[in-house]
């Protein structure tokens, strides 16, 4: 549906469209710190190294098609003129996916999706000087898409998951080589559990609760530490070593949800399976120094 370009433009963009998740490690974007720190790049990057790795020639399907991998990546990497349409608010991923998590949400507690992905696609254009989405329909996507990670963001047992998930990983970094980024869930899942297997039982027992959750305008003084995602093993590793429990008890999530156009506040969850009241004074003294978020009226509505 996105008109204008070349023919290879256009069998560029398909190429780069469904490929964009090609080098997703497993929990995708949890693990994507580990595979920055470790790999040197995250999933939007590892287009070849997923390549690299297949057990089948994949390659050859882009080359019957004379579609080269390198730009294909370079589209996915941001590098490329093409990049803008899987990078944008709306972009072809997001209008998709979106509209996809609002409909198939089981129940749908949020309502129909107020727009539809081909709505946005019909606005876009493979030439630089055409292609505009109205305001209209750009602010009805934009409500969805923060109707769905606000809902994301607010759900417990989401965010448990997602918070010892990523802690396993930084206590297993260590042991794990660049072939576990491309294992599936449940094949990592299995390997962490064998590692790990208090921390597995608990998480499947659902014996983890959130202990502290609160949102920051800004991160101040010793709490800047914690903006840095290297910095999390060693603050958890502290709160662990005072509160005298296992390391695979706790785990933090500290990160900037994505809202409207651009992150507006940190978000700080602590998770455990132990009701300690301890680590959530620690962890409140290295926030002291740091601004409470405020909502806006306008944010609220």
């Amino acid at each position: 549906m996105v008109s204008g370009g070349t023919e290879h433009d256009r069998l560029l963009l398909t190429a780069a469209a469904t490929l964009h998740d090609v080098g997703n490690g497993p929990f995708p974007h949890i693990s994507d710190s580990l595979m920055k720190e470790m790999l040197g790049f995250t999933h939007e990057e590892a287009v070849q190294f997923a390549f690299d790795h297949s057990p089948v020639k994949d390659h050859l399907v882009l080359g019957k098609y004379k579609v080269d991998l390198a730009e294909v990546s370079s589209v996915l990497e941001g590098k490329h003129y093409l990049s803008r349409l899987l990078y944008g608010f709306p972009d072809l991923d997001n209008a998709d996916n979106v509209y996809r998590f609002l409909s198939t949400i089981p129940g749908k507690p949020l309502g129909d999706p107020s727009y539809n992905p081909p709505e946005i696609a019909a606005t876009m254009s493979l030439d630089h000087e055409k292609g505009n989405i109205p305001e209209n329909l750009q602010r009805r996507w934009a409500s969805d898409f923060e109707k769905i990670y606000s809902y994301v963001w607010n759900d417990k047992d989401n965010m448990i998951c997602w918070t010892m998930l990523g802690r396993a990983l930084r206590i297993l970094k260590e042991i794990l080589t660049p072939e576990f980024f491309r294992l599936t869930n449940k094949e990592a899942f299995n390997l962490m559990a064998q590692r790990l297997p208090e921390w597995a039982d608990n998480l499947r027992r659902k014996k983890y609760k959130i202990l502290f959750d609160e949102k920051f305008a800004q991160l101040k003084g010793e709490a800047r530490k914690l903006s840095e995602p290297s910095n999390l093993p060693m603050i958890e590793q502290h709160l662990c070593t005072e509160a005298k429990i296992d390391k695979w008890c706790l785990g933090l999530t500290v990160d900037q949800p994505l809202l409207r156009e651009k992150p507006d506040h940190w978000r700080v969850y602590l998770v455990s399976c132990r009701d300690n009241r301890e680590t959530v004074s620690l962890l409140k003294d290295i926030l002291s120094a740091s601004e409470p978020f405020q909502a806006t009226d306008d944010a609220r509505s």
